[in-house]
């Protein structure tokens, strides 16, 4: 953008009108945009009280894990994911929520391999935490087509493994948006 020293602006207020209108019009465009945010059809949804949650064998960082699967009904581009973990905090029935870690995994079929004696195994396709621990409150996992162990597929079952590292009386509410409607299952069929 051309400097006008003082003395000549005033000789030109036309150009110093559109030089004004210009910048207000950068700045206001600049300040109005927006990323890209996807939205999904469908938003899925489950409560499990910690008492009918199911345990799972595996720990993170030595804590206890908790495990609900899931299947989608087609084959997506993405999926997003939270977890929230709500608790009693106090006798007058305040309720607290805590942060949720949690791993999503895609269960592989190993019977498609050779001699091999387990009947499956899981795949770790993303995780809502960092090394140092810092953890989003939710998961947005996008679908890499050729890879078997990446793919969101309708054919697999995926489980999600979560702990809030601590041990209230949690009700969990585990959420799954997609272009699909999803199944929540109990256990591996």
């Amino acid at each position: 953008m051309p400097v006008i020293p003082m003395n000549r602006a005033l000789k030109y207020p036309v150009i110093m009108k559109i030089l004004a209108a210009a910048a207000l019009l950068q700045f206001f465009l600049s300040g109005c945009s927006s990323p890209t945010v996807k939205i999904f059809k469908k938003n899925n949804i489950v409560a499990i009280p910690v008492d009918k949650a199911r345990r799972t064998r595996e720990e993170i960082d030595r804590y206890a894990t908790y495990a609900v699967y899931f299947k989608l009904e087609k084959a997506v581009d993405s999926i997003r994911i939270r977890i929230s973990a709500e608790y009693v905090a106090d006798i007058i029935g305040t309720r607290k929520t805590r942060e949720t870690y949690f791993i999503v995994e895609k269960i592989i079929d190993a019977r498609k391999f050779k001699n091999t004696d387990v009947r499956y195994f899981y795949s770790e396709m993303g995780r809502n935490f960092d090394a140092e621990w810092n953890a989003a409150k939710g998961l947005v996992l996008v679908s890499e087509k050729g890879s078997p162990f990446k793919a969101l597929d309708g054919n697999s079952i995926y489980r999600i493994r979560f702990t809030p590292f601590s041990s209230e009386n949690f009700v969990f509410a585990v959420t799954i948006d997609a272009d699909c409607g999803v199944t929540f299952m109990d256990e591996i069929k």
